[in-house]
């Protein structure tokens, strides 16, 4: 939920490295273009989950926070808003938060969200990012095991949306990972996820 999100991939590495021990899942990365010539991002993962599970991870407060961003408010309807902050001291409210709109969903197998927002001096282009779509598909594969498979469509040609394309590819596929760790290992500490970049900051 990079897309979902608008976050900054520093964070993303971040959470991965938390805990060596965690052995990262394949990530499958099945990017095509459309018929119509237009680019779709896509990735996906297998999450040790039920699929009820893994949609509450994504359409609840608590569920969010355990992996995606640490300050985050959804009104889950169509045609709410996700509000997200990416700041520890960040505040559901601000003006200046990520704010993406629930376009559609199909209960516990399809959700489909839009940005509406992104934070000045954020490194996208908002009118771009006004274009993308962003869609998550759940497959309950039995046996406590879910597929998570995340695509973005919209994009098109030039380097405004190509640099788009590559920070939610790398992105994208970093939060599956955090989205699986959450559940093999528990929630993202967002404190010390935050002092390592503080420290990594330092150094250089």
């Amino acid at each position: 939920m990079r897309q979902l999100c608008i976050a900054l991939p520093a964070f993303a590495s971040l959470a991965l490295s938390a805990n060596a021990s965690f052995a990262a899942p394949a990530v499958i990365d099945s990017s095509y273009r459309a018929t119509d010539g237009r680019r779709v991002q896509q990735c996906s993962t297998v999450v040790d989950a039920s699929v009820a599970q893994v949609w509450k991870a994504f359409t609840t407060d608590a569920g969010l926070t355990r992996w995606a961003v640490p300050v985050t408010h959804i009104d889950f309807r169509n045609g709410g808003i996700m509000e997200s902050s990416y700041s520890l001291d960040g505040k559901i409210g601000v003006s200046d938060n990520i704010k993406n709109e629930i376009v559609a969903y199909l209960p516990e197998r399809l959700l489909a969200m839009r940005n509406v927002h992104v934070p000045k001096g954020a490194p996208f282009n908002p009118a771009l990012i006004a274009t993308i779509r962003t869609i998550f598909a759940f497959e309950d594969l039995g046996n406590g095991k879910t597929r998570v498979t995340e695509s973005g469509v919209g994009y098109g040609e030039g380097a405004g949306y190509d640099s788009l394309y590559q920070t939610f590819r790398d992105g994208n596929a970093a939060e599956m990972v955090s989205l699986a760790r959450s559940f093999a290992s528990g929630p993202v500490d967002w404190k010390a996820q935050a002092a390592k970049l503080n420290a990594a900051a330092g150094a250089h």
